[in-house]
Formats: C-alpha cells, structure tokens, sequence
C-alpha cells in the first residue's frame, strides 16, 4: 500500500509517493501557494489528483502550532493564510482518503523514533536546528504534545533573564541558523546576504580563528539549552537535526561545551548523550508517514 506524503514548506512543498516500508517510488517539489488557504488546499488537492491511482491516504508534515490527533492546524509557520484549519477534515472530504497532518520537527523527530538515532531508545529530545530551533520531546515513544500543543517548541525560550522581555533574546532569534550568520557577519564584515551556513563551517575548516569562536559561542548557546532538557526530562539520548547538525564541527564543539558545564556541579551529574539525527532532507515525509501508519493503525 503506498501513500502521498507532503513537507510543506515556506518556500517549496516537497511531495512523495511512499510505501509502508518507507521506500519512496516518486519524490518532487513545488512552489508553496500561500495567497489564500482556498488555493492552498487546492495545491494539495492537485497533488492527490495526479497521485490518486497509486495511493490509499494524505499525510502532511507542515510547520506550526498542530494538533496532530485532531488534525488541526491553529498556525502554519511562515504560511500566514492558514490558521485555524481543519485540515484533515477538509482534505478528507475533497479527496475521499484519510488524512493526516504532523508538526514538521515533530515529524522530523518521529523519523527518528522509528528508524533513526532514537530508533532504540523510549524517551529522547529530538533539537532541529534551521531558521530558527524546533524540536520534539519524546516519552515512551510517542511524542508529547503539552496542553496547547507547544511542548517542544523550543524557539519560544528565553535566554537571557536580564532582558526577558526582548523578543530578540528569544531561542528562535539566537539559536538558529540567521543568527550565526549574523555574528559572522559582524565579526568578518561580510554582507549576511554573501553568508550560509556552509560557507561559514568551510572558513572554519580551513582555519578562521574568529569563524571558529563564533561557532564555539553559537554551540555553548546550544549546549545550555541541551543541558536544560537533561535535566528536565533525563532522556537517555538527544539528537540534533537540521542542515547544520551534519557539520562534525559543531556537534563536536557541543558534546566539548557540554562536558565544561558539567563540572560546575559540585558533584558528578550525567552529560548528556548527543547525536545527529539520521535523516536530514527526507526527514518530515518519514515521520509524516509513520504519524499516518500509526493513527491508521489505531483506527
């Protein structure tokens, strides 16, 4: 039995043809309409139409605040045209397949959960790194959700108790991805619009001490908030997602960080176990489709 899985995104929406056992027969993008939610269920809608003799269901991975079991979209991330949408139910009656919808760093993380760094483990955080900081907390392997729908959502920390009230000194402003591409910037004089994330880890490589402590500053800001879920939680294992998680630099400098906070504690205190997550761009479709599995599964 195959299935249509879509990452929707701010920019593209990735789509593809999947099977039970994860193995994809079609995989493609394209442009996210986001001028209306009219016309954003009938880009959906279209997908299904030219996939619909070969599948059996939806399943939507897509940023924003979701209730994935009732299969409700409050907020769609940078999609400002969708809000408060019952898009499971809507789908379903405009394609007649079941239908189901996920948090996309929820996803990225249940792809983890059932065949990646979690794969062995009943509970672990799950930290996706990219524009800004989502992720996922995980207790005997399911995801938990919170009472509104926001455990997880890391962006919406706070970092400085000196300035709390600074919506810039949120995690979502220092911890993703622009933000190190901004303190380059500043320390290097080079326009943000000239910078990437790969560029700046192939500086470092190749020696630029000042790139190296901008990375090393950007890790500790990651590190404490990782040492935060440790203790919070006490997961067996943490796994970093996102672009720049497959940079052996930064997770190397995280797990370095990691072991300096330990020993402020005037006694030993578990270090918390750091990976990368498996799945990189494939992510959200594979924890889309084991979200669909799990609630057909269940019907």
């Amino acid at each position: 039995m195959k299935y249509l899985v879509i990452d929707v995104g701010g920019t593209f929406t990735k789509y593809a043809v999947m099977d039970e056992q994860c193995n994809f027969y079609k995989k493609d993008k394209t442009p996210t309409i986001q001028d209306s939610e009219e016309r954003f269920l009938e880009m959906i809608v279209k997908l299904y139409e030219e996939n619909k003799d070969e599948v059996s269901g939806i399943a939507i991975s897509s940023a924003g605040v979701i209730d994935s079991d009732a299969g409700y979209m409050y907020t769609s991330g940078s999609l400002h045209c969708v809000s408060n949408l019952a898009v499971a139910e809507r789908l379903g009656e405009l394609c007649h397949v079941p239908v189901t919808v996920e948090n996309d760093a929820k996803s990225a993380a249940l792809a983890e959960v059932w065949k990646g760094a979690l794969a062995d483990c009943r509970n672990g955080i799950v930290v996706i790194i990219g524009t800004a900081v989502g992720g996922a907390v995980i207790y005997d392997r399911k995801v938990v959700r919170g009472s509104n729908c926001m455990a997880g959502e890391f962006s919406y920390v706070l970092t400085e108790s000196s300035d709390a009230l600074n919506p810039a000194k949120t995690l979502a402003k220092t911890g993703g991805v622009p933000a190190l591409i901004h303190v380059v910037s500043e320390k290097k004089h080079i326009p943000e619009e000239s910078l990437s994330g790969e560029k700046i880890f192939a500086m470092a490589d190749a020696g630029d001490e000042e790139v190296l402590s901008c990375i090393r500053d950007y890790a500790c800001r990651l590190a404490v908030l990782i040492n935060n879920c440790q203790f919070i939680f006490d997961p067996e294992r943490i796994a970093v997602g996102g672009g720049v998680s497959a940079q052996p630099l930064l997770i190397g400098m995280i797990r370095e960080e990691l072991g300096r906070i330990s020993g402020i504690y005037p006694y030993e205190t578990p270090v918390p176990e750091v990976t990368t997550c498996r799945f990189f761009n494939d992510s959200n479709l594979i924890g889309a489709l084991y979200v669909h599995l799990q609630k057909k599964a269940c019907r």
